[in-house]
């Protein structure tokens, strides 16, 4: 019996150390941020129209893309990237934020975007505020984003903007950016890693 125990120990110890190895040598896809750093703070308003911070979701990975929901192109890719994501974490998705902070909160309220959202999924969250607390979210990420008027169009005028996913680890830090267009199943997995 006791032999049974000793080899149960080191058999569970072995699985400890290959374990630690593993995480180790693993490189991630995205750009890593070495060392990590604290991610910047985030004080908006929620697509409910609830007031939203990061610690709200402390202990879990949280994905933060800036666009805003008038966008032709680059927003409406990254939201159906965010769902693949989503979709291929499966039961580990439950611990994973998809968040989207808008850069046109002059059109862009708690409404809209849910509205907007629920095109791709239910469960992300959109965040707004007011000029001076979404200028404080950009600056904090090192987000441009320029207002550019199209006066003979429908929408008026259009936002070009930094169009990179951040991802803030289960310990309040970034952790890795992505550029527009970055596969998907590469994302999935170093998500995977980082839960």
């Amino acid at each position: 019996m006791r032999r049974v125990s000793r080899v149960t120990a080191m058999f569970a110890l072995l699985l400890v150390v290959a374990g630690c190895i593993r995480d180790e040598s693993y490189t991630f896809k995205g750009g890593e941020l070495s060392p990590a750093q604290p991610a910047a703070s985030i004080n908006l308003i929620d697509h409910h129209g609830d007031p939203f911070s990061l610690d709200d979701v402390a202990g879990q990975v949280t994905l933060i893309y800036f666009g805003y929901t008038t966008c032709p192109d680059l927003c409406p890719t990254t939201l159906s990237d965010f769902s693949a994501v989503k979709r291929m974490l499966g039961d580990d998705a439950e611990k994973v934020n998809f968040v989207l902070v808008t850069v046109d909160p002059e059109r862009d309220n708690p409404a809209r975007l849910e509205e907007y959202l629920a095109f791709f999924d239910s469960d992300f969250i959109g965040l707004t505020g007011d000029e001076v607390s979404i200028e404080a979210a950009k600056g904090g990420y090192g987000v441009v984003a320029t207002r550019v008027d199209y006066p003979d169009s429908a929408t008026g005028y259009l936002v070009d903007h930094t169009s990179l996913i951040y991802v803030i680890d289960r310990d309040g830090n970034l952790r890795l950016t992505y550029p527009y267009g970055f596969d998907p199943e590469s994302i999935a997995e170093d998500i995977r890693h980082l839960l």
